[in-house]
């Protein structure tokens, strides 16, 4: 069988990382579809980041519909910190609505998207946030990855462990190869009309922490050589990214910053008598690994909630906020607490009054966006953002009050108890607001540079492209000017939706299922 459509989603890719490399011939295939398609940057969320920017293309909704704005969510008012998951995102995805139109999805190491949610084809969670269990739809796949794939959704050594480095890059290029592979077996043992295959593991491990390095660049090749023996199975391709890279030289702590503003007050507690006597989080996880217990923990999660009660060597609790967190902070002089990559929240238990909530956010903006690394009177931050400027949705109002965007060069990181407000970073490669996209199939112009698509134009796109109509509560549009003029596709109307309920769904879901059931088809 041949699939209509294949979606290649690359974590953190850009043409400013990888253009050098298409054009003097190291991805001959990822060329080869660039000069017969539509390409271009691709405009993400803000911030731009993995969550909530993988159900941003899925959905075709900004985050104010979604619900969810970044990995964690700070709950000021019940002293609390939400992690989202793949239930937390309000919203309808592009497979569902495949779904209804009787085409079959797989989607494979999208982040975000564990656990599984139930699916005409299959669903393998990726990313990470995805547990070492339970990451597949149906449930019996999972075994049958670990049988024929010795398949695991995560790296298990990291690429920060210098003494088993090229081990660590060696099993993420292993990790990278497996979605590949996989797809190409589930093609031929369970056929799909719509098929993505997503590789978060370009950019955390590699792009992150080698820019564009050598174990990038290898990376690279080895997609780029996977593309070419998947594509012939497809129609229509799309290779897309949630986010760009671009080189980082310096972390920014933005709570320190707070601090050092007197905008956010601390006060000392068992943590820090934990930093004082040696109880280091590295020193704890350099002793797990000497026991063997690290696997053994993560699988029931443990690791992350010590690594969430135990600072760093710094004397930090890390950027991920937690009850450890939250218990350093004093809520009744703290006005302002920020989480990483740039939301900040504004304690309301203290700012009640409406004109002195405005006057809080412009006195930020202000600051933050004069703000500069004395070192190079570069600005540390680009630009902050209201948060009703980028977010509208029935989930507005719970988005962070503020939204700052890291200048070039700079990583905005959060955490509590740093004394310095800029460090020289581990990181080489930062998110960037422009990632990529490339159309190539039947009516697609050919070696056309487009600049005015956005993350949310994809779904709709997608939809119209497989003939479905488009939901009317979708933010993005459909990229008309990527058809070539006289195609079927350029003249196509493009047809809205009205946006069902749950009752009118499955409604629906019923009657395609009897129809199937006439036709002699199964519902197992």
């Amino acid at each position: 069988m041949r699939g209509k459509m294949l979606v290649i989603g690359l974590d953190g890719a850009c043409w400013d990382l990888i253009g050098e490399w298409v054009e003097n011939g190291e991805l001959p295939n990822i060329k080869k579809l660039r000069d017969g398609g539509c390409w271009g940057p691709l405009g993400s969320c803000i911030p731009p980041i993995t969550c909530p920017a993988w159900h941003c293309y899925a959905t075709g909704k900004n985050p104010g519909k979604l619900g969810v704005f970044w990995w964690e969510h700070l709950d000021l008012e019940n002293r609390r910190v939400i992690i989202p998951n793949s239930k937390s995102f309000k919203s309808r995805k592009l497979w569902d609505y495949l779904n209804d139109a009787r085409y079959r999805t797989g989607i494979i190491g999208m982040p975000t998207t564990y656990p599984p949610q139930k699916v005409d084809g299959f669903m393998i969670a990726g990313g990470p946030d995805c547990g070492d269990t339970g990451y597949t739809y149906p449930k019996e796949l999972e075994s049958w990855l670990k049988q024929e794939f010795d398949y695991k959704p995560h790296p298990q050594i990291s690429v920060t462990d210098r003494n088993k480095r090229g081990i660590a890059i060696e099993e993420v290029h292993n990790l990278i190869a497996a979605n590949f592979e996989v797809a190409k077996v589930l093609m031929k043992k369970n056929p799909v009309d719509f098929l993505q295959v997503t590789s978060f593991h370009i950019n955390g491990p590699l792009q992150h922490y080698f820019y564009n390095g050598k174990p990038t660049r290898k990376a690279w090749k080895l997609i780029d050589d996977k593309i070419g023996k998947l594509v012939p199975n497809f129609e229509y391709i799309l290779i897309m990214s949630d986010h760009g890279t671009s080189p980082m030289i310096k972390n920014f702590f933005i709570n320190a910053w707070l601090e050092n503003e007197e905008y956010l007050v601390t006060r000392r507690t068992f943590y820090d008598f934990l930093f004082k006597f040696g109880f280091s989080r590295d020193r704890i996880s350099r002793l797990l690994v000497k026991l063997h217990l690290t696997r053994f923990l993560r699988r029931f999660e443990i690791t992350q909630r010590i690594a969430r009660q135990i600072p760093d060597q710094f004397g930090d609790l890390g950027d991920h906020a937690g009850e450890g967190t939250f218990s350093r902070i004093n809520w009744q002089k703290t006005r302002v607490i920020g989480s990483p990559q740039g939301p900040l929240y504004i304690n309301k238990e203290i700012i009640k009054n409406k004109a002195e909530y405005e006057r809080l956010r412009a006195e930020l903006i202000n600051k933050l966006e004069k703000l500069k690394d004395p070192e190079t009177n570069k600005n540390v931050i680009q630009k902050v953002y209201k948060r009703e400027e980028i977010y509208h949705g029935s989930y507005a109002q719970q988005a962070p009050d503020l939204v700052a965007l890291d200048a070039d060069e700079y990583h905005n990181r959060g955490g509590i108890g740093k004394a310095n407000i800029l460090e020289k970073s581990e990181w080489k490669g930062n998110n960037a607001r422009y990632g990529l996209f490339l159309f190539a199939g039947p009516g697609i112009r050919q070696g056309q540079y487009i600049d005015s698509v956005t993350i949310f134009d994809l779904a709709p796109t997608i939809l119209h492209l497989m003939n479905i109509s488009i939901p009317k509560d979708m933010d993005g549009r459909v990229i008309k000017e990527i058809f070539m003029q006289d195609s079927e596709l350029a003249k196509r109307e493009v047809v809205y939706q009205k946006v069902a309920d749950k009752t009118e769904r499955e409604k629906e879901r019923i009657k395609m299922a009897v129809k199937r059931l006439q036709a002699g088809g199964s519902e197992l």
